[in-house]
């Protein structure tokens, strides 16, 4: 345990302790938001000044002569007010006006019309970074909560699990078989639908292109079809190489023929 920063100055004072004790300082350090002074991007609240500004930033220790001539003449006609002053930024080397009381910033005089009062960029830096900084806790601590759900769910699902255990053991097997079997019985009915498909594409090439049963629902019959009747006029056995060969008969004797069939009907 180290000691006391006190103590340990008297006694290293008086030659008891020698100087291998270092009095632990607990010293927290301020963040500093307003950046260097010579560095021209301070104004921008989303540049943070580091090293590398330190070293290659020279900054403007006096206003131009021109531009410090211009400003005399705009505070006489526009004078500061009492609670306002004149600050001189280094890094651009420009004149800002600064409200002590609001702590308000402008960079024309506050009786300008122009002007525009705010807040400086070094404390809109700060709220950017702290609300930065409170965004991430909260999500660290949404996470937290995320883990902590998910470890609870997993724990819910793995006493679920243990309880049912021996209810699952007890069917499973029934399961199973029941899926292979529903499985089978798919398998059947899809096995079916093909071959009566392939049956049906069969047929549909096998008939007769004169058939109506090619291009129509009508059963599949011969080419003398419709006649009311045929008796040996026309040969309807005829196919294949046949069917082409086939004495047609004439329209006349078809109507010939259904005259006289229907004589015989009276």
């Amino acid at each position: 345990m180290p000691l006391p920063a006190a103590l340990l100055a008297k006694l290293n004072k008086r030659g008891i302790v020698t100087g291998k004790q270092k009095p632990t300082e607990h010293v927290s350090k301020k963040q500093d938001f307003k950046g260097f002074s010579i560095c021209p991007n301070k104004s921008n609240i989303y540049h943070e000044c580091n090293v590398w500004c330190e070293t290659h930033w020279k900054g403007v220790s006096t206003p131009d002569p021109k531009y410090y001539k211009n400003m005399q003449k705009l505070l006489s006609k526009y004078p500061l007010p009492m609670n306002w002053t004149e600050v001189f930024d280094k890094g651009i080397g420009r004149y800002y006006y600064w409200n002590m009381e609001n702590d308000l910033v402008s960079w024309l005089p506050p009786k300008h019309p122009k002007s525009l009062k705010c807040q400086s960029a070094a404390k809109l830096r700060e709220n950017r970074l702290k609300m930065k900084e409170r965004e991430g806790r909260l999500e660290k601590e949404k996470e937290v909560d995320r883990t902590k759900e998910r470890e609870r769910d997993r724990d819910r699902d793995r006493s679920s699990d243990d309880e049912e255990r021996p209810y699952r053991s007890k069917h499973s097997d029934r399961r199973d078989r029941e899926r292979d079997r529903g499985r089978e019985r798919d398998k059947e009915r899809d096995d079916r639908r093909k071959r009566r498909e392939e049956r049906y594409k069969k047929r549909k090439d096998e008939i007769d292109p004169m058939d109506p049963a090619a291009y129509s629902d009508v059963p599949q019959g011969g080419w003398s079809e419709g006649l009311e009747t045929n008796k040996g006029r026309a040969d309807n056995t005829a196919s294949g190489v046949l069917y082409q060969q086939r004495p047609y008969p004439a329209p006349g004797e078809v109507l010939a023929a259904n005259k006289e069939k229907s004589k015989k009907d009276k």
